[in-house]
């Protein structure tokens, strides 16, 4: 119960801060590649510091790792909403506070993913999983539509990263308790080997490992596919091509969350049915793709909404089986080495895709990017079906 409350305020913080960042931005530069960069720059700490992060959950504890970076999350985020209600913020801090946010997010991640299973017993991991995803997945609808709401008041940017700012504080305040761990496990800890020596076992652990390895890879080049095309070009289509603000913005991030929300729920109640795990991955891209691709072709909210709840209801149905079968697959002393590994790969990815697609907004309408970048993935999504390891992947 401490672990889903402290998850879920930290899940709500960080969907008022998905909405009021873009906004932030623009409201600042009227460049749309300064959206890109700063995307970039938050996930840059993230790349140098995850597997850092990974090899001191290992050593010393998840429970004060996460601690630690949630206390640093409610400074940052203090610091950005006063100055924003005072207008003291220019384009060059916000590089500055997304570096910041980015730091806190390399370190909070790997903490929060490895905790879930020294808390319970192995066998309820999956029933876990989906009661915390589904928890979370809840402040996805209320986030988005509340900081959009907030957005449209004079000071009402700076409000949403103060009330950020107080979700990570109850994410600091609900960190559980551990139990001890059992003496095999410790026997498996860094222990006093250097810092980035103890990176090695988990590196050899995850390269001999062809099904995950091959999953995370097609993951990666996913996230490039898409990942740039909607963080960047689904503010800039709401503001340019419907005229929108950022409570039309916020409600298409809710409808996303209610889409997952309810992929979970059927994952839940069809959870011990999904035995051919790689090929439901590839063929729910590929329509998520075909969704990506629709966006370019309407001119309407409403629309909109629909295909952001189809594109939610994906992610969700896969989720759950997919991320239970990754803990389950990494024994427990690696976890967080491995796990960070894993992250850092499908994070580097992120980034990029946000630069690129920064730089081709400007010769492109947002629409055209969708098309294209939903096209790609379709495509790519369905190839992949050829692959063996990927077929082998199984719930």
């Amino acid at each position: 119960m401490l672990l889903m409350t402290g998850s879920l305020t930290a899940f709500l913080g960080e969907q008022l801060t998905t909405v009021a960042l873009p906004w932030l931005v623009l409201k600042l530069s009227s460049d749309s590649a300064a959206l890109g960069l700063v995307l970039a720059a938050m996930a840059l700490p993230k790349i140098l510091f995850l597997v850092i992060a990974g090899v001191l959950v290992d050593r010393h504890s998840p429970r004060m790792v996460l601690i630690c970076a949630s206390a640093v999350g409610v400074i940052l985020l203090t610091g950005i909403g006063v100055m924003a209600l005072y207008d003291f913020l220019t384009l060059w801090m916000m590089y500055l506070f997304a570096c910041g946010l980015g730091l806190v997010g390399a370190f909070a991640i790997p903490a929060r993913v490895a905790i879930l299973s020294r808390l319970i017993d192995p066998r309820q991991l999956q029933s876990a999983n989906a009661i915390l995803m589904g928890a979370t997945q809840i402040s996805l609808l209320g986030g988005p539509l509340l900081a959009g709401l907030l957005a449209t008041l004079t000071d009402g940017l700076g409000l949403v990263f103060l009330l950020n700012a107080c979700c990570f504080l109850v994410a600091a305040l609900t960190v559980p308790r551990l139990r001890q761990r059992l003496q095999s496990d410790l026997s498996q800890q860094p222990g006093d080997m250097p810092l980035l020596a103890t990176i090695v076992p988990a590196a050899k652990w995850l390269w001999s490992d062809k099904v995950l390895k091959v999953l995370i890879s097609y993951w990666a080049v996913v996230n490039l596919l898409v990942a740039g095309p909607v963080q960047v070009g689904l503010p800039l289509w709401v503001d340019r091509q419907l005229g929108g603000g950022a409570s039309a913005f916020g409600m298409l991030i809710a409808a996303n969350g209610l889409g997952q929300l309810i992929g979970i729920i059927c994952s839940g109640l069809r959870a011990r049915k999904v035995s051919r795990l790689g090929v439901t991955v590839c063929l729910i891209d590929g329509l998520t793709g075909m969704a990506v691709l629709g966006m370019g072709f309407i001119h309407r909210l409403e629309f909109g909404l629909a295909l952001m709840i189809m594109v939610g209801i994906g992610a969700g149905y896969v989720q759950v089986g997919l991320f239970t079968w990754i803990q389950r697959r990494i024994p427990n002393a690696l976890q967080g080495r491995v796990l960070s590994l894993l992250m850092l790969i499908l994070i580097s990815s992120a980034p990029l895709s946000a630069l690129i697609a920064g730089y081709l907004i400007r010769f492109v309408t947002p629409s055209q990017l969708f098309i294209a970048g939903g096209a790609a993935l379709s495509l790519f999504a369905m190839l992949m079906l050829l692959q063996p390891a990927l077929r082998q992947l199984r719930d």
